[in-house]
């Protein structure tokens, strides 16, 4: 019986002082992200102007998004705490360098990118081994409430790092700001330092693991895990589909119709506040009810609620109409995406979380690029509500494909339930040996050529 399935009478995860303790943790760190990201752009922005702050935060972007898979499979070799801890570790490091290297000079662009790029590659092991610890800390039917709770505990960050970030620069320079940064990530550490894993569930370094060749094997070993798995294709694929669909018109899309509109900024905060709400009580509800047996069920149609909340939100005729749509639309994304991560660290053998986690990074983040420059293509011929047309189309698509899948349906939060997607420790083995033998036969063809 995996880590996951196992049944571990154990309190809630709101009552749970080992858990709370990692989500301290993890609170503290997205705290440093928000400051980090903040003060990156903005000093880039007044260094080189605003070609200089996309320059910058497209480096920041690109390394992490380039190296997530190899982050997920260096985790499943040396361990999920591990990794975790020293990837904050080094991402304390990199910014105390960074704070002296700005505060002995002033900032330079060329100083901006290597922090970036060096920040974006440690951040690149640190999602997926803090995204794989959850199965580890809780048994399985919480596993819904702790993503609710992390959920909310990355919405408060965004509040309370985004403006920290802002005033600390404003008043003390970016290298006050990095410094804080490297502050808030030590005290992550020392609260994750003392985050101890389930009895039987402590993750053991994969065989092979002094050696760096064959990290690619493993990569692609997790490729195949996922790709051969309905469930875990399927919810990966529903996830980059409504992500797609819901982030450009969303992040830029309200900002354009506000002003097509006449709402003003004011408008824009407004429907975002409204965003937020819902999502804060989408947050309320999963931790409220944490036994969700049938959680499968509910994540097509809240894919297909999304993009009702879109169109509803890009036709309003008021203002007052876009806020509450927009708090609509908070709760539908708010809950299929703590659903979906949860059902997804259900049903992952122990020793893929790390990959299958950085392939859900890279669901969640590698098409923000190419949403944000669809919508604004999309505004500028046929104008906002087209975008937010187009993003609804997007997201009732994955919905309607989470609905065509019996996998998912039938998939299920629960200690006790029976899974459906095969996935014994048996089976994770035949699929790696198969992968390993491929492998192999490409070698033996290669030299008898």
């Amino acid at each position: 019986m995996t880590p996951q399935a196992a049944a571990v009478r154990q309190p809630p995860p709101y009552r749970d002082g080992n858990v709370l303790r990692w989500l301290a943790g993890f609170g503290v760190s997205l705290v440093g992200d928000q400051v980090y990201f903040v003060a990156l752009a903005w000093t880039a922005a007044q260094v080189a102007g605003a070609g200089g702050a996309g320059l910058v935060l497209a480096t920041a972007s690109v390394s992490r998004l380039g190296l997530l898979l190899l982050g997920g499979a260096v985790v499943d070799r040396w361990g999920a705490r591990r990794l975790m801890l020293g990837s904050d570790a080094l991402r304390c490091a990199v910014m105390a360098a960074a704070a002296v290297a700005t505060a002995a000079t002033e900032p330079a662009l060329a100083v901006l990118i290597v922090v970036a790029l060096v920040f974006g590659a440690v951040d690149a092991v640190f999602l997926p081994a803090v995204g794989a610890l959850p199965p580890y800390l809780v048994a399985a039917e919480h596993l819904a409430r702790l993503q609710g709770m992390r959920m909310a505990l990355a919405r408060g960050a965004i509040v309370a790092g985004a403006p920290l970030g802002g005033a600390v620069v404003a008043a003390a320079g970016i290298a006050a700001a990095f410094a804080l940064n490297a502050l808030t990530f030590a005290v992550s550490v020392l609260a994750l330092a003392a985050v101890r894993l389930r009895p039987g569930a402590e993750t053991k370094p994969t065989e092979g693991a002094g050696r760096a060749a064959g990290m690619g094997r493993e990569v692609r070993a997790g490729l195949v895990v996922a790709a051969r798995s309905p469930l875990l294709r399927t919810t990966l694929l529903v996830s980059a589909v409504a992500e797609l669909g819901f982030t450009g018109p969303f992040n830029v899309g309200i900002a354009l119709l506000a002003q097509e509109r006449g709402w003003g900024a004011a408008g824009v905060g407004l429907i975002v506040g409204g965003f937020g709400i819902g999502a804060a009580t989408a947050v309320v509800v999963v931790s409220v009810l944490g036994h969700l047996p049938r959680a499968g069920l509910l994540v097509g149609p809240l894919a297909v609620l999304t993009g009702g909340a879109l169109v509803a939100v890009g036709s309003a005729p008021t203002r007052l109409w876009a806020v509450a749509a927009s708090s609509l639309l908070g709760v539908s994304v708010g809950l299929a995406g703590t659903l979906g991560t949860a059902l997804l660290q259900a049903y992952t053998p122990p020793q893929y979380l790390g990959r299958v986690m950085s392939l859900s990074s890279l669901a969640g983040f590698g098409g923000i690029p190419v949403s944000y420059a669809l919508t604004g293509l999309v505004a500028g011929l046929w104008g906002p509500a087209a975008a937010f047309l187009g993003g609804a189309a997007l997201a009732g698509t994955a919905g309607l494909v989470a609905l065509s899948s019996p996998a998912l349906r039938r998939a299920a939060l629960a200690a006790t339930q029976r899974r459906t997607d095969a996935f014994s420790r048996k089976e994770a083995g035949r699929l790696k040996s198969r992968c390993h033998g491929f492998v192999r036969s490409r070698k033996n063809c290669r030299s008898k050529a």
